[in-house]
């Protein structure tokens, strides 16, 4: 019904304007106001290139009649901008925005209302190029200018809040954030009855907050009482239904509960499925929702399922082609790619970009971004060239077109793994600096990426054997772990143990031992009894104090390695059998022949269930058994 009125509506306004054309000759003022209308039209139906048209011919009408300074071409620059920003020319739509700022401060200062929106659209955009301190200026100008002058305009104060909110969220400001939220909340909570879905909005807002903060059950109550209000609207509020529980899903999915993760997804999926037509791109969506928990629990043929069910439907949908079938296919070729089907990932991939060439041309995010999926599976391939060629483009089309893209420092990474795999440490050393170089200077608070690739530059240092360098580069990674991550053990253990190599490979054993014990206390803080990282950090100390012939510390420490291992591992298993022989070795260094012949033999009976009759472990065990019984 929508789309048959606007396409009456737009029939209506394009006979007026051949009327128009024809009564009032070269080109009168009133033509660009139906120009402007038939350009709002577009842009509603997302015909962007022809709405951009539009306004096009609107502003050359109105600037040939007008000052500069007149009101019309402030609101047809704003018009151009908002149609650049829906199709991510996120550059192009903030210099048409700044045109129509300068006209409004200069000459209209006391539009405050238009003047703050023009402020909220110039911080929308820098907010997607990542420029947050240069968005959250624009934001704060807004709020004041609201506040200060349209106070009553309760609804564009809490828009202000809310995008302030969002730039201190990505910034990782999580409890300014969560500050700004509140004062949404309490601004609607004021105006609007407690079951409004407003209100629902500002709780879920808060619960994406806390979520970031790792704190997921406090994130999944205000997802809970959202979805009360939700439940509370329903019938009119289906879609808002299904979308809070596909919040609880997401909460529950990053916290590993996928069952119950699954669950959620699959009530909001009997919600779009009972109120949307089969074909409708929300069922699509949900079906790839549960697609992607089912490719984290390793479930692929599941997930594979579920994306073709998801992109049946999308084809049903847009028979011409659509960015959202691309997507999903894309998404298959990843999938299919992790289960080593090389050919037929390929395919899927060849056919998104195609897709993608095909009806969104100067979407280049989208192409860069497919090139590089290709790039990956022939990695994963160990074609290495190839895939060095998609690399290449991907990333000349991120620089090209799409400057200050974050997956720019992606493609790049990639590129040095290759290099990395080839051991052309030099050229991996170049592109991984060239990333840490576009993370710093165009997401310098996502510190979680950018102590990322300060340890791929550790790693790839270590390789070079400079290791004074790759200590430097892994402390770093190590201070930001700890002072914006606190809890992630996993990421500061491996920063620990990295630093523990660089001093054990440069024979500095004293400190290699005082940061692999620091290693070990995490460890033991915050591991399952099933978690097997206590077998790499015990052996290891094992094996320097054995270099320093300390065996009493030394069979401490693999006695420790042997008794976990026992908890976690198959009795037949080869590292049990490897524990048993580096005891009995001890053992003889200790002088004590009959205890390390037990522990040879013990070692011998595990090697003969798991190793073939040849392998140099069995052998070896053996000799020294052999040796020790004469």
């Amino acid at each position: 019904m929508q789309h048959k009125t606007t396409s009456e509506a737009i029939d209506y306004y394009q006979r007026a304007l051949s009327i128009q054309e024809n009564v009032y000759p070269n080109s009168h003022i009133e033509t660009s106001y139906t120009l402007s209308f038939i350009g709002n039209i577009l842009y509603e139906q997302k015909k962007y290139d022809e709405a951009i048209e539009v306004y096009r011919k609107a502003l050359a009408i109105q600037e040939k009649h007008y000052e500069l300074a007149h009101v019309d071409i402030a609101k047809n620059l704003n018009f151009i901008g908002v149609v650049l920003y829906s199709q991510e020319k996120y550059n192009e739509a903030v210099d048409f925005y700044q045109r129509s700022l300068t006209i409004r401060e200069k000459f209209h200062s006391f539009d405050d209302a238009g003047i703050a929106t023009v402020l909220n659209n110039i911080g929308n955009g820098l907010y997607w190029q990542r420029k947050y301190d240069k968005a959250i200026d624009f934001h704060q100008r807004a709020l004041i200018l609201r506040e200060n002058f349209d106070a009553a305009n309760h609804v564009g104060i809490v828009d202000s809040l809310i995008n302030i909110a969002n730039v201190l969220r990505d910034q990782e400001k999580y409890n300014e954030a969560i500050e700004f939220q509140q004062r949404a909340l309490m601004i609607r909570e004021e105006h609007y009855p407690s079951d409004h879905v407003k209100i629902a909005y500002s709780l879920g807002n808060i619960a994406i907050i806390l979520s970031k903060q790792t704190k997921y059950d406090e994130a999944l109550e205000f997802h809970q009482q959202a979805l009360k209000i939700y439940e509370k609207c329903f019938p009119s509020n289906p879609a808002d239904i299904a979308n809070g529980l596909i919040n609880i899903a997401d909460v529950l999915s990053t916290q590993g509960k996928y069952e119950e993760a699954i669950k959620f997804q699959q009530r909001a999926l009997t919600i779009r499925e009972e109120n949307y037509s089969s074909c409708h791109e929300k069922i699509a969506d949900s079906l790839k929702r549960i697609g992607d928990i089912r490719i984290d629990q390793i479930q692929y043929n599941l997930a594979l399922d579920c994306y073709e069910r998801a992109l049946t439907i999308l084809e049903k949908c847009y028979p011409s082609g659509h960015v959202n079938i691309a997507e999903n296919l894309r998404n298959i070729g990843i999938l299919l790619n992790m289960q080593e089907k090389y050919d037929e990932a390929l395919d899927f991939c060849q056919r998104a970009m195609a897709i993608y060439q095909q009806c969104c041309p100067s979407n280049h995010g989208s192409i860069a971004s497919c090139l590089n999926c290709i790039g990956n599976i022939f990695c994963s391939q160990e074609k290495y060239d190839e895939a060095l060629d998609f690399y290449y483009q991907a990333v000349t089309f991120y620089k090209k077109y799409v400057s200050n893209h974050p997956d720019t420092a992606t493609c790049l990474n990639n590129i040095a793994e290759v290099f990395k795999r080839q051991t052309k440490y030099n050229e991996a050393l170049d592109f991984q600096q060239q990333a840490l170089e576009i993370l710093k200077s165009n997401s310098p608070s996502d510190r979680f990426e950018i102590a990322g690739s300060l340890k791929s530059i550790g790693y790839i240092l270590l390789q070079q054997r400079k290791y004074d360098e790759s200590l430097d580069y892994y402390q770093q990674a190590l201070i930001i772990f700890e002072e914006y991550y606190p809890n992630d053990h996993i990421e500061i253990a491996d920063c620990l143990s990295w630093i523990a190599a660089n001093f054990d490979r440069n024979f500095q054993f004293d400190l290699a031992i005082a940061y692999l014990e620091r290693w070990l206390l995490i460890v033991e803080a915050s591991s399952f009894p099933t978690d097997v990282s206590f077998t790499n950090v015990l052996p290891w100390l094992s094996q320097i104090h054995r270099t320093r012939s300390q065996y009493e510390l030394c069979l401490l420490y693999e006695q420790n390695c042997f008794l976990m291992r026992l908890k976690v591992l198959p009795p037949d298993h080869e590292d049990i059998g490897d524990s048993l022989s580096n005891i009995g070795e001890i053992y003889e260094k200790l002088h004590k022949p009959t205890l390390a012949l037990d522990y040879y033999q013990q070692a011998l009976a595990i090697y003969r269930k798991c190793l073939s009759p040849w392998h140099g472990k069995l052998w070896k065990t053996k000799s020294n058994i052999e040796r020790l019984s004469e």
